[in-house]
C-alpha cells in the first residue's frame, strides 16, 4: 500500500469507477480493494451511474457486465496518480470550486466585486457596466420581451416545471433554517437535496437562488420550481443534482427546464473541467438534454469591457465561457439590459468546448427580487422562463428546437447573424411564441402527393428507439419500451391512432417487429438475461413470451419473405452478426453471418427468399449484405456516419430503403431504386436513440423516432 508524504496536502476529488452492474450504493463495501492509503470515499455521497465515455468503453462493460459510476472522496495531491493506476479507476477529477455569476448579492457574504473599468472598449455601441443600476422593473422586462401579451393569451408556465440550480431557495410553507431571509418563494414543489433539505436555506449564495427562481416566475408566474442547492461550492453536487433530475424525469417527465446561473471564472480553477467535454459533470449535462430537459446556462460575466474581478486575467473573447456552460448542446445565454446596451461583463465566446457561443442575450439590470437583478445570473433564469411558456405553447419541443427557435427569431445588436459577443441577438419571446402557435395543418396517415410530411407527435414515453411494423394497406402497428421496461403498443386502424397498449415483459432493448401475413405480427425483444424473447399477435391474441435464447450484445433484428417465415438477426459478444430463423415448423440456426458492428442491425426482404441486413462498423459507416436464395454476399459498404441504430424497409420489388440518425440526431435516408444506390437525404428531425420504418404500400414510407422529449414521433412519404 502507498503512503502519502505527511506534508501532501488532501484535494477533494471525484473518481471514475467500474464497478458491477446495479451496484449503485452497494458500491461502498469495495471501498477496502483500494490500495492508496490516504483516499477516504465520502460515504455521505451517492455514487453516480455515468455514460460510459467512449463507445469502445461501452462495449467493454457490457461484455462484463459492468457499468460506470462516479464517488467523491479526497485524497493526498501527491497519490492522485496511484490512485488513478488501480485495477478498477478509470479517471480521477478534481471536485471543482464553482461559483455564482452574479456581481453583488444582498447579504454581501460573497465579496462585493464590482466591475473592473476601462479594460476595453464596448464591441457593441455603448455598454452597461454599471450593475447595480436598474434600468426598469420585472414588468418593465415583461413587456419589452412581449411576455405580457402571451400572459394574455392565457400561457403563463402551466404544467411546466423549472429547476433552479442554484445556492437554494427559501420556499414558501417549507420549514425554512434559523438565519434565513424573511422572503419566501412561492410555487417551489420539490427538489433535490443532498446536504440540505430543498427550500430551507437561500444565505448560501447570498439569496442569489432566490433571486433565480424570482427571475423564472417573473416571466412563467404559474410555473412550478425545483429547488436543487447547491450548498458547497463543489461540482460534485452539481453532477448529484442533474443526476437526481434525470431520475426525477424518468418517473414523470419533471423537470422540464433547468437553469443555471454558475460556474468557473478562471480556467485555473480547473483546466480539465474547463476544457474537456469528457468531464463527468459536463457528460451528465449532455445526459439530461438527451433525456428530454431543456438545459440552459449563464454565459459568465468575464466580458472584455468590464469584467468581474473574479475572473483575474480569463476575461474576453475566448477566455471567459468555460466546461458546460459552453458546450455546443445547452443554451449559453448573454446579457444585455432592456434598453437593448450590451452588459460590458458578459463573457464572450468563442467557448472552450464551442466556438459558436453564446448562443443569444437576454435581460439583466431590472428591479426583481434584490434593487437590480443582475450579471448573467439573472438574464439566464429570464430566458428559462421564457422557455417554459414556449413549452407550454408546445410540449413537444426539444432542446434543439427550442435553442433554433429562440435563435432564429433573436434581435440583432451586433454582427449580422451570429457574434462572440451578443450570439444571434436579443431573445424576442413574442415573435417566437408567434411562430410555433401558428403552424401549418398537419397532414394524417394517407396517401399524399409524394412529398415527406412534417413530423407528427404521437405522445408515449419511450427509453430506447421504436419498431414499427405493416400487416396491411393503412395498417401501422408501432412499440415502444416504457419507464418500467415494458413494451407498449400504439396503432393506425386507417382512420385513427389508438393505444398505448401495455404489452408487459421486462426489456432491455429496443424491440423488433415484423409481419408475415393479414392481421399477424412477431415482435422480438432481448430480455434481462441478454436471451431473445418472441411475442406475436395470431390474429385474435397476443401470445408468448418465448425464450429463443442467444445472448443478445444490441436489440434485435427479424424480416419475413413469406407466409410464415421468419427471419431474426442479432449481434453477438464477438460483434458478429448471428441468424436464427423460423422455417414454418421449427427455429433454426444460429449462425454467423461475421461482420464487426457496433450497433443493432436491421433486416429487411423485397420478395421470396431475398434478405437485406444493415449494421453499423466500427468506424461509423453503414455496412449491408444481402441473401439472394442460395448465398450470403459479403459485406458491402454504404458509407455515411451514424450516430445510432438504422432502419431499413421495403416499399416495392427489388425497392430498399434504409435509414439512420447521422449527426445532431438527425435522420438521414439511403434508397436502392434497384440498379443504384441514391445519395443520402436529410430529412431532419431530432432522435435520442434509433429508429423505426414501415411500408403498407407501393411508394409508401412511414419514420418513426423517440425524440427528445421521449414521445414517439412520425414522419411519412407516398
Amino acid at each position: 500500500m502507498s503512503s502519502p508524504a505527511p506534508d501532501s496536502p488532501m484535494e477533494n476529488v471525484l473518481v471514475e469507477i467500474r464497478a458491477p452492474k446495479g451496484q449503485g450504493a452497494n458500491f461502498f463495501h469495495m471501498a477496502g480493494s483500494f490500495t492508496v492509503a490516504s483516499f477516504q470515499i465520502d460515504y455521505d455521497y451517492e455514487p453516480v451511474s455515468m455514460d460510459p465515455e467512449t463507445p469502445e468503453l461501452a462495449m467493454q462493460l457490457q461484455a462484463s457486465n459492468q457499468e460506470v459510476i462516479v464517488v467523491k472522496g479526497k485524497v493526498a495531491q501527491n497519490q492522485i496518480a496511484a490512485l488513478e493506476a488501480q485495477a478498477n479507476v478509470i479517471k480521477v477529477w478534481p471536485d471543482t470550486q464553482i461559483e455564482p455569476f452574479s456581481t453583488t448579492t444582498l447579504q454581501q457574504e460573497y465579496p462585493m466585486v464590482e466591475p473592473m473599468a476601462g479594460f476595453g472598449s464596448c464591441p457593441i455601441g455603448s455598454c452597461d457596466c454599471s450593475p447595480g443600476a436598474a434600468k426598469g422593473t420585472m414588468a418593465d422586462v415583461a413587456k419589452y420581451l412581449g411576455v405580457d401579451q402571451i400572459h394574455a393569451a392565457g400561457y403563463k408556465g402551466q404544467g411546466i416545471v423549472v429547476g433552479v440550480v442554484d445556492g437554494g431557495i427559501t420556499a414558501a410553507g417549507r420549514p425554512v433554517r434559523p438565519g434565513e431571509p424573511s422572503k419566501r418563494i412561492r410555487n417551489v414543489i420539490g427538489g433535490f437535496h443532498r446536504t440540505v433539505e430543498w427550500g430551507t436555506q437561500a444565505r448560501s449564495w447570498g439569496e442569489h437562488g432566490n433571486m433565480c427562481a424570482t427571475d423564472v416566475l417573473g416571466m412563467a408566474p404559474e410555473a412550478k420550481l425545483y429547488d436543487f442547492p447547491l450548498v458547497g461550492n463543489a461540482i460534485s453536487n452539481a453532477l448529484a443534482a442533474f443526476n437526481w433530475a434525470i431520475k426525477q424525469y424518468k418517473i414523470d417527465g419533471t423537470p422540464h427546464i433547468l437553469t443555471n446561473s454558475w460556474g468557473i471564472y478562471q480556467e485555473q480553477w480547473d483546466k480539465t473541467y474547463a476544457r474537456n467535454p469528457n468531464h463527468p459533470f459536463t457528460r451528465k449535462v449532455v445526459e439530461a438534454i438527451n433525456q428530454g430537459i431543456l438545459v440552459l446556462f449563464a454565459a459568465g460575466n468575464c466580458g472584455g469591457t468590464c469584467p468581474d474581478g473574479r475572473c483575474a486575467s480569463d476575461f474576453g473573447p475566448g477566455k471567459s465561457i468555460w466546461g458546460a456552460n459552453g458546450h455546443p448542446l445547452v443554451m449559453t445565454v448573454g446579457a444585455v439590459n432592456k434598453n437593448e446596451q450590451f452588459v460590458g461583463y458578459s463573457s464572450q465566446g468563442p467557448a472552450a468546448l464551442s466556438p459558436q457561443k453564446p448562443d443569444f442575450c437576454s435581460i439583466t439590470h431590472f428591479r426583481g427580487y434584490f434593487p437590480c437583478d443582475n450579471g448573467t445570473s439573472a438574464a439566464t433564469p429570464i430566458a428559462a422562463g421564457v422557455v417554459a411558456l414556449l413549452k407550454q405553447a408546445k410540449p413537444s419541443l426539444t432542446q434543439q428546437e427550442v435553442k433554433k427557435l429562440l435563435e432564429s427569431t433573436a434581435k440583432n445588436i451586433g454582427s449580422q447573424g451570429w457574434d462572440q459577443h451578443s450570439g444571434t441577438g436579443i431573445i424576442q419571446p413574442k415573435v417566437a411564441f408567434d411562430k410555433i402557435k401558428t403552424p401549418p395543418p398537419r397532414p394524417r396517415p394517407r396517401p399524399s402527393d409524394g412529398t415527406w410530411s412534417d413530423w407528427e407527435n404521437l405522445g408515449g414515453y419511450g427509453i430506447y428507439s421504436p419498431a414499427a411494423a405493416s400487416w396491411g394497406p393503412n395498417r401501422i402497428d408501432t412499440f415502444i419500451i416504457g419507464t418500467d421496461h415494458a413494451m407498449y403498443h400504439k396503432w393506425w386502424d386507417g382512420s385513427a391512432w389508438r393505444g398505448w397498449e401495455n404489452l408487459e415483459g421486462y426489456i432491455i432493448s429496443t424491440p423488433a417487429a415484423v409481419s408475415w401475413g393479414a392481421n399477424r405480427i412477431d415482435t422480438f425483444v432481448v430480455g434481462s438475461n441478454n436471451s431473445l424473447y418472441r411475442k406475436w399477435w395470431d390474429g385474435s391474441a397476443w401470445r408468448g413470451w418465448e425464450n429463443l435464447g442467444g445472448y443478445c450484445l444490441y436489440a434485435p433484428a427479424a424480416s419475413s419473405w413469406g407466409p410464415n417465415r421468419i427471419d431474426t438477426f442479432i449481434i453477438g459478444t464477438d460483434h458478429a452478426l448471428y441468424h436464427k430463423w423460423w422455417d414454418g415448423s421449427a427455429w433454426r440456426g444460429w449462425e454467423n453471418l461475421g461482420g464487426y458492428s457496433i450497433s443493432a442491425p436491421a433486416a429487411v426482404s423485397w420478395g421470396p427468399n431475398h434478405i437485406a441486413t444493415f449494421t453499423i462498423g466500427r468506424d461509423r459507416a453503414l455496412y449491408y449484405k444481402t441473401w439472394n436464395g442460395s448465398i450470403w454476399s459479403p459485406w458491402e459498404k454504404l458509407g455515411g456516419y451514424c450516430q445510432y441504430g438504422v432502419a431499413a424497409v421495403s416499399r416495392g420489388v427489388n425497392q430498399l430503403d434504409c435509414f439512420v440518425i447521422g449527426s445532431m440526431g438527425k435522420v438521414y435516408c439511403r434508397s436502392w431504386d434497384g440498379s443504384a444506390w441514391k445519395n443520402w437525404k436529410n430529412l431532419g428531425g431530432y432522435s435520442i436513440a434509433g429508429l423505426a420504418a414501415a411500408s403498407w404500400g407501393p411508394d409508401r414510407l412511414d419514420v418513426f423516432v423517440v425524440a427528445g422529449d421521449h414521445a414517439l414521433h412520425h414522419k411519412w412519404m407516398g
